[in-house]
């Protein structure tokens, strides 16, 4: 069963999101049957795509695709955006996220790293997460590691691995240019050995030879020779390698752990248009899929442009308001707002971005806003579209007004130099509540209260409101014991993930048992607020 989001700009929308439990409920029902019915039933059951969503409502926030073919069969995983400056692998992953299938299976993660993509750059948050796989870093504990972990248990469903990237110049095992030499992945498909005896299924693979049939079909397709495929064997488990660091990727441990074959899809960077790399890597893996007795029905059609129509909008918990790209929301000063949802005609990939709060994914989170501004929309790293949030003053439109009308009039927005300017206030600011996310779900804790906190889950302070709503976003959020990772220590922690038993330093906790960590709010300096995080 497929749910189509409805393209009505009617408040009543929320409707349908209402129902979306419910269907749930019954996809999943039908699959418990699936082991329950006879095997002409089961045949017609099996024939669905299973969704996962983990870290929820995080800059991490990551995507899983079970498509389950009529017949069962071989299963490969696809997996896009590990690094996120290379476009053309989640794009193309985007487009076996809906495919339907004869026979076999597939494991789709379209997005992997989603924190890199928002960002276009190669690195996550604590680095490259394609260098994550190898057993040196199981002892980390933060949110890539963890999604890491998620992608491991996933490769022991596989029977192939196909990991989506892009790679500088042309693969050529001869030195042609400097962008054309050995040194050089761009359209090639890099495997980690000729051949390897896998231990845990007793049975030898042989990359090579597939990587080989798999370009040699491949090829017979792309009419321009400089764009043709190459094998490259890094030849990862010899001591004489020259790409060591290769034994921390991915591939890598699904051949040295779970015995299967697996290879990085290189397209070039030097190919400029995204649909022409996605319409390579689609070639490379239906030749895979071919390989395995996977049989598809033909996969969607890569857009280029992002359209946005509307995006879905509650103001003080209310139904939500479809606001059209380009337009303005008129509200009240200290109106919470949330972006529910983004309506275009994407459906992965997309963020609300309120300017000057929050993280780069704002979608589904509240925030109570003082003064104008703008929040951007963004299609992984593009942006696609904007909604600017207004004041109103005297007698202009109340806060359940909507303007279609687009404005050429620029809405202010805070800036670097307005967060640390120093104001005289009209009554003593103080913290009233610290907003958490607290693996995935979002809680409030009372100044100087306590909450409770596993020591082995997710934990992300997310902001801190006080009696003056303006002042909000320029609050500060100190946890004693806890140093993220980025190059200035400033003493604000918000919207950085940890994980309680690893990042925490217990010499800093309440009589330094480790049980309680007080986090304190400041405002220029001054401490306005605390609260405790007790440990079990």
């Amino acid at each position: 069963m497929k749910l189509c989001r409805s393209k009505s700009r009617h408040p009543e929308i929320s409707i349908m999101n209402s129902l979306r439990p419910l269907c749930r409920l019954v996809c999943i029902f039908a699959a418990l049957q699936l082991f329950n019915c006879p095997a002409s039933q089961a045949d017609t059951l099996r024939h669905q795509s299973l969704h996962d969503v983990y870290l929820a409502n995080t800059e991490h926030e990551l995507h899983i695709y079970r498509i389950l073919g009529k017949e069962p069969g071989k299963t490969i995983m696809l997996i896009g955006g590990i690094q996120g400056d290379e476009p053309g692998g989640y794009l193309t992953a985007d487009l076996y996220a809906d495919i339907t299938l004869k026979k076999g299976n597939l494991i789709v993660v379209p997005r992997a790293n989603f924190y890199s993509i928002l960002l276009n750059q190669r690195d996550g948050m604590t680095g490259d997460m394609n260098r994550k796989f190898s057993e040196t870093t199981e002892a980390e504990k933060n949110m890539e590691q963890e999604i890491v972990t998620i992608l491991k248990k996933l490769i022991g469903e596989a029977d192939c691995l196909l990991n989506l990237h892009e790679g500088s110049g042309f693969y050529n095992q001869e030195w042609k240019s400097e962008i054309e030499n050995p040194d050089r992945f761009g359209q090639s498909i890099i495997y980690d050995a000729e051949s390897y005896f896998g231990e845990k299924r007793q049975a030898t693979i042989n990359p090579e030879a597939l990587a080989k049939r798999i370009v040699d079909k491949v090829n017979l397709q792309i009419e321009n020779l400089r764009y043709h495929f190459q094998p490259n064997n890094h030849n990862t488990i010899s001591e004489t390698t020259r790409f060591i660091e290769q034994r921390k990727s991915a591939t890598y441990y699904a051949l040295t752990q779970e015995n299967i074959p697996a290879f990085g899809v290189e397209t070039s960077k030097a190919i400029k248009s995204n649909a022409i790399k996605v319409g390579f890597q689609k070639l490379v893996i239906n030749a895979f899929m071919e390989e395995f007795g996977i049989l598809p029905e033909t996969p969607g059609l890569h857009v280029e442009n992002t359209k946005l129509d509307y995006v879905l909008v509650k103001v003080n918990g209310g139904l939500p308001y479809a606001v059209p790209n380009g337009s303005e929301l008129w509200i009240k000063s200290g109106d919470d707002i949330l972006v529910t949802d983004i309506i275009a005609n994407f459906n992965r990939g997309l963020t609300a971005d309120f300017v000057g709060m929050g993280s780069h994914n704002d979608t589904n989170l509240s925030f109570r806003i003082a003064e104008p501004t703008k929040v951007i929309i963004r299609k992984d790293a593009e942006i696609c579209g904007s909604i600017d949030i207004v004041m109103q003053s005297g007698k202009l439109a109340n806060s359940d007004s909507t303007h279609d009308k687009k404005t050429t009039k620029a809405i202010p927005v805070k800036s670097e130099v307005s967060l640390k300017k120093q104001e005289a206030l009209p009554t003593e600011l103080r913290a009233e509540h610290f907003l958490l996310n607290l693996n995935g779900t979002m809680v409030s804790v009372a100044e100087g209260g306590e909450i409770a906190v596993p020591k082995d889950k997710l934990l992300i302070i997310k902001g801190v409101r006080s009696n003056i709503s303006r002042l909000d976003s320029q609050i500060f959020a100190n946890l004693k014991g806890f140093s993220p990772s980025k190059a200035k220590n400033d003493g604000n922690d918000i919207n950085y993930p940890l994980y309680p038993e690893h990042d925490l330093w217990t010499r800093f906790s309440e009589d330094k048992k480790g049980l309680r960590y007080p986090v304190n709010a400041t405002y220029n300096n001054k401490e306005i607020g605390n609260f405790w995080l007790k440990i079990e």
